[in-house]
């Protein structure tokens, strides 16, 4: 397979959010791009809010305690706590302006998009790429159950996940749509693994 490097090399600080249901594989695709883009020498942070969201919860303490009651009920973490966990980690983790930053799970609200908005503009990144994996419903409720994670066993829980989806995510993926600085690449995410991974691959580029 094979990828522009180009759009890489170019003088402008890259960021890539991905965006797609729980359940659409988006981890997956991300995995392999990243593993992809280092191993073409491209230094590259992945700010991943469910997996960070997932080891706070291992420890004991008043908010990791009510952090766990949310990913349990498959409610929406509240925005505050979504936004301090992407500025902590920037600020401990980006280099500098040549370093690919990859979003997964960031912004889901209108809320969050303004504190994006702020942090793209502190940094310096005027262009981002957004990768909206499109999986159905129907598809990402037998991959949520198939994997069996401890948060994906309850049907609540995923029927939760799904409607906020919905009534959420989806609305400010439109308003982005419709923003300048962000250029959207839909890409259907029911086929095969390396498909998806080819298809994004091909069509991720810096316009």
């Amino acid at each position: 397979m094979m990828f522009a490097i180009l759009a890489f090399s170019m003088n402008i600080p890259t960021t890539i959010i991905v965006m797609g249901r729980s359940g659409s594989g988006k981890g997956t695709q991300i995995a392999l791009l990243k593993e992809f883009l280092e191993n073409h020498n491209q230094l590259v942070y992945h700010f991943e809010s469910g997996n960070l969201f997932r080891e706070m919860i291992q420890s004991k303490g008043y908010t990791p305690d009510k952090l766990r009651e949310f990913l349990n009920s498959g409610k929406l973490v509240p925005d505050f706590l979504t936004d301090w966990l992407l500025v902590n980690n920037l600020v401990n983790n980006l280099k500098n302006q040549d370093q690919i930053l990859v979003l997964d799970g960031y912004p889901r609200t209108l809320n969050q998009v303004a504190t994006l908005e702020d942090t793209l503009k502190y940094y310096g990144r005027t262009k981002v790429t957004i990768i909206h994996v499109e999986v159905s419903e129907q598809e990402v409720r037998r991959r949520m159950l198939e994997r069996g994670r401890s948060d994906d066993l309850k049907v609540k829980s995923i029927e939760n996940r799904i409607h906020f989806y919905n009534e959420t995510v989806i609305p400010t993926l439109e308003i982005l749509r419709n923003k300048d600085k962000y250029t959207v690449i839909d890409i259907n995410g029911e086929g095969e693994v390396d498909d998806i991974q080819e298809s994004i691959r091909k069509n991720l580029t810096i316009k």
